[in-house]
């Protein structure tokens, strides 16, 4: 199948992420990585054995051995690389967020389309493990019936980046950097599985609520102005319907998973079970996979299946246009809990 040449744009602690997934394969090779601070580029090929540190991004990008690229940056940094990069011919991973403003966001699927190129967003991680994988294939097959209801429910103890962890990242907890806290941050994962299980439908309207002021505040001179937490409740043009619940921060523990609905049978995940109900109108559950949910060694991370698909000439995961869909809601999600009134999308 060939080898990928591949150049990563920034080179902080998400960049080392792909960088060691990258390390583990023999399909992908890093070519070359650019950062907008040269010594930390420089650091990060040492530390990796990658052979170039470009100066500029322009002499990353003009490299011929880099056939696509990834986009490290932080959020707000997103849109002027993947741009650039997907003009250049290049193929784009974009980290997640997408984008803090979809407006941006559909600029990148418009650039990407134009070109033809790929471009495939980080939001699609949560999807990657045997559980989730195998609850598609029973959602899309049609196997549970028509599917008419997703709820996905994440709660961190502590889990404030900047904060709790991820100490030298403060800009996680600065709206104006990260556009919003645990919502944006690791609520993107779940919107993007649960859209996927749905069948990724158009989302008509959103309902959303935040809450800030878990644990102890933020040590000075730092200040948190994005939420601990945040329930979204979302409906579809099929008439599908998900609720979310998500937080870096709580005190709860043992509440944690994902169910999907179907008119057939359900699905709880966490280990993943079938649920289905019988003439006797009693439930039968079955276990369906004997390995934790998110074990996806038999197929790869999401770094991993960038490059697979952009070898085999197939759309990797997330497609662009799935992650505006993202961005759509999540965007629409912030604008319902400042308002305190849902949000219509159709």
């Amino acid at each position: 199948m060939g080898q990928l040449g591949i150049g990563i744009i920034g080179t902080g602690r998400i960049a080392r992420s792909h960088l060691r997934s990258l390390a583990q394969g023999a399909e992908g090779k890093v070519v070359a990585v650019y950062d907008v601070m040269p010594e930390r580029a420089t650091q990060a090929a040492a530390e990796f054995g990658v052979p170039n540190a470009a100066r500029t991004l322009e002499d990353l990008l003009e490299r011929r051995d880099v056939e696509a690229v990834i986009v490290s940056t932080p959020p707000t940094s997103h849109l002027a690389p993947t741009i650039t990069a997907l003009e250049a011919g290049k193929h784009v991973l974009c980290e997640k967020p997408f984008a803090l403003d979809p407006g941006e966001a559909a600029r990148m699927v418009e650039t990407a389309e134009r070109n033809q190129r790929f471009l495939a967003v980080c939001s699609a991680r949560d999807r990657v493990g045997i559980g989730p994988r195998t609850a598609h294939e029973l959602a899309s097959s049609g196997a549970l019936g028509k599917v008419y209801h997703v709820r996905s429910s994440t709660y961190r103890l502590r889990g404030r980046p900047g904060i709790d962890m991820f100490q030298d990242a403060p800009w996680f907890i600065d709206k104006t950097k990260a556009g919003g806290g645990a919502l944006i941050d690791i609520g993107v994962y779940r919107i993007d599985v649960m859209l996927w299980l749905l069948g990724y439908p158009r989302v008509t309207s959103v309902l959303c609520s935040t809450f800030q002021g878990i644990g102890k505040p933020a040590p000075e001179p730092l200040v948190q102005t994005v939420e601990d937490h945040a329930v979204v409740m979302f409906t579809c043009e099929n008439g599908a319907s998900g609720v979310l619940e998500i937080a870096w921060a709580s005190n709860v523990t043992g509440v944690n998973t994902t169910i999907v609905l179907g008119t057939e049978a359900g699905l709880r995940f966490d280990p993943l079970t079938r649920i289905t109900v019988g003439p006797n109108r009693l439930p039968t559950e079955e276990r369906l996979i004997d390995r934790p949910d998110a074990d996806n060694r038999d197929y790869g991370d999401v770094t991993t299946q960038f490059v697979r698909a952009v070898l085999a000439g197939r759309q990797p995961e997330t497609p662009a246009r799935q992650a505006l869909e993202v961005a759509r809601v999540i965007d629409a999600a912030y604008q319902s809990a400042a308002t305190g009134q849902a949000v219509s999308l159709a």
